[in-house]
C-alpha cells in the first residue's frame, strides 16, 4: 500500500472522530487538520455554535478575536475540555486554552491552543493515535468607535510521525475578524452586534511527503443583540451563518442560532439549533448548554442533541474561566 493510500484508509477510520473531515469519493483526503473546526468554546456549543458576535468569552480567539476588545471585562483566561464523539470512540478529544488581554481601549491581544487526540486507528496488529496541534496570538484595533479589527496568525501541527512512512506536517494559517456593535437606549438599552470571521487561510499540510492538502478555511457572518430586561435579568440571541470553501471539492454550509438567559447575574441557560447540510458531518442538530459565575469564575457546560446516526450524538463540553 502506497502512502497516499494509506493515509486515506487512517484518514477514513479517523473521519468518526472528528466534528467535520472532507474526502474525495476515491477515500484520498482533500483536507488536513479538520480537528481545527472542532468546538473550543463550550459557552458557544450550548448556542448552537453562534459565536462571530458575541463578546465578554476568554475563547474569543476561536470565534472571532475582533470581538475581545468590546468585553466588559479587561483580561479573560479559560480552559476547555471537549471529548468529541464519546460514543465511538472513547480518548478522542480537543482540549483548548484561550485568553485575551485589552491593553486599552483600542488595543488587545489574544493567544489560543488547542490538542486533539484522534481516535485509536488499528494499522496491522498495532494501535495508534495521531494528533493535531494548533497555537494562535491575534492582535485587535479599534479603527473607529465601536468598530474592530483583528488579525491572527496560526501554527498548525498534524502528526502522523508514529506511521512508518508517515511524518508530521507544519503550516501556518492567518484569521482576519472585524466586529461592530452599537446600543439601542429605546430598547431597554440593548446592545447589538454584527461581526464577520475569514478563517483557516494559510499553507497546505504534507503528511504523506508528497502530497499536500488544505486546512478547512471558512468565512462566517454573525450577528446578536443582548436585551437587559432588569438588573438581574437579560436575554442574549445570536445568529451565524457560514460557509468552508476549503478544501473547495467538499464546500458545505452551517448555520447556527443562540439563546442565552442570564438570570441574578449568576446562572446561565443556553440552548441553540446548529444546521450543517449534506457535506458537512455532524449535520444538524440541538444543543443546550449551562453556567455560574461566582466574582472572577465562570463554569460552562454544554451538551449536544443529535439523532442517532450522527457521530456527534452526545458530545457534551465542559469549560472554566476567569475574567479580571
Amino acid at each position: 500500500m502506497n502512502k497516499k493510500n494509506l493515509f486515506g484508509v487512517i484518514c477514513a477510520a479517523l473521519l468518526c472522530g472528528v466534528s467535520a473531515n472532507v474526502f474525495a469519493q476515491d477515500n484520498a483526503p482533500t483536507g488536513a487538520a479538520a480537528s481545527l473546526l472542532n468546538s473550543a468554546d463550550p459557552r458557544a456549543a450550548g448556542m448552537g455554535m453562534a459565536t462571530t458576535a458575541v463578546s465578554d468569552n476568554a475563547f474569543g480567539i476561536f470565534g472571532n478575536a475582533a470581538a475581545n476588545l468590546s468585553s466588559d471585562k479587561k483580561m479573560g483566561f479559560g480552559y476547555s475540555y471537549n471529548p468529541v464523539t464519546p460514543d465511538l470512540n472513547k480518548g478522542t478529544a480537543t482540549h483548548a486554552v484561550g485568553a485575551y488581554y485589552n491593553i486599552n481601549e483600542n488595543n488587545g491581544l489574544s493567544f489560543g491552543f488547542r490538542y486533539y487526540n484522534g481516535p485509536e486507528t488499528v494499522i496491522g496488529s498495532e494501535g495508534i493515535r495521531p494528533n493535531d496541534m494548533a497555537i494562535s496570538l491575534g492582535y485587535t484595533r479599534r479603527i473607529v468607535e465601536n468598530f474592530t479589527m483583528s488579525l491572527t496568525a496560526r501554527y498548525v501541527r498534524s502528526d502522523y510521525s508514529m506511521i512508518e512512512g508517515m511524518q508530521a506536517a507544519n503550516g501556518v494559517a492567518f484569521d482576519l475578524g472585524f466586529f461592530y456593535s452599537n446600543t439601542i437606549e429605546s430598547f431597554f438599552g440593548s446592545k447589538w452586534a454584527v461581526g464577520l470571521n475569514v478563517s483557516n487561510l494559510g499553507t497546505q499540510l504534507s503528511i504523506n511527503g508528497t502530497d499536500a492538502f488544505s486546512m478547512p478555511a471558512y468565512a462566517k457572518l454573525g450577528g446578536s443583540i443582548d436585551m437587559p430586561f432588569s438588573e438581574n435579568h437579560k436575554l442574549l440571541a445570536a445568529l451565524d451563518l457560514g460557509y468552508t470553501f476549503m478544501p473547495s471539492t467538499d464546500a458545505s454550509f452551517m448555520a447556527g442560532i443562540g439563546l442565552e438567559y442570564n438570570f441574578l447575574k449568576y446562572g446561565f441557560l443556553r440552548a441553540g439549533y446548529h444546521y450543517g447540510d449534506e457535506k458537512s458531518i455532524g449535520g444538524s442538530y440541538t444543543t443546550v448548554g449551562l453556567g455560574a459565575m461566582v466574582g472572577p469564575v465562570r463554569i460552562d457546560a454544554s451538551y449536544w442533541i443529535a439523532g442517532k446516526e450522527s457521530p456527534v450524538k452526545n458530545t457534551w463540553a465542559v469549560g472554566l474561566s476567569l475574567f479580571f
